[in-house]
């Protein structure tokens, strides 16, 4: 493999890492304010508009890494 390949494969990795990383802790921030029972200030709306957004950006990242990983 050519040095190009190996560092698109190493960011992938680093990216793929990061995202679980995030996933991990959002998760883990989730439970702990359901645990609490506390409402945030955030209207209903606001709350689903930002989660989809969040979900989005993360199965992006997963599969955009994941793909830098494969296809090179």
């Amino acid at each position: 493999m050519d040095l190009p390949t190996i560092l698109i494969k190493i960011t992938g990795v680093i990216l793929l890492l990061w995202t679980a990383k995030s996933i991990y802790s959002h998760i883990k921030l989730k439970i702990k304010t359901a645990n609490q029972g506390n409402r945030e200030s955030q209207s209903i709306s606001e709350q689903i508009l930002n989660n989809i957004l969040l979900y989005l950006w993360l199965v992006f990242m997963v599969v955009f890494s994941i793909g830098m990983i494969v296809n090179n």
